[in-house]
C-alpha cells in the first residue's frame, strides 16, 4: 500500500470523526497558502506531527497493567 492509498483509506475510515472535529481558526487558510507556495516540506512536517501526536495519545490511552502491590503485615 502506498502512502497516498494509506492516507485515503484512513480519511475514509475516520470521515465521521474528522467531520465532527473542530478546526482551529485560520488553519485552512494557512494550509492553502502553503499549498500555493509549494511548501510541501512544511505540510509533510505537519502531517508527521499529527501522526506522532495521535500515536502518543493512543499509547497514553492504553491501560498499563501493573503487577498487584505486595502488602507486608507485621
Amino acid at each position: 500500500m502506498t502512502p497516498v492509498e494509506w492516507i485515503r483509506q484512513m480519511v475514509e475510515a475516520n470521515r465521521e470523526a474528522l467531520q465532527q472535529m473542530p478546526f482551529p481558526p485560520g488553519l485552512a487558510e494557512y494550509i492553502d497558502e502553503l499549498v500555493k507556495a509549494g511548501q510541501t516540506e512544511q505540510i509533510i512536517a505537519m502531517m508527521k506531527m499529527s501522526f506522532l501526536i495521535g500515536v502518543q495519545q493512543g499509547a497514553r490511552s492504553e491501560e498499563v497493567s501493573l503487577p498487584p502491590r505486595v502488602r507486608i503485615q507485621a
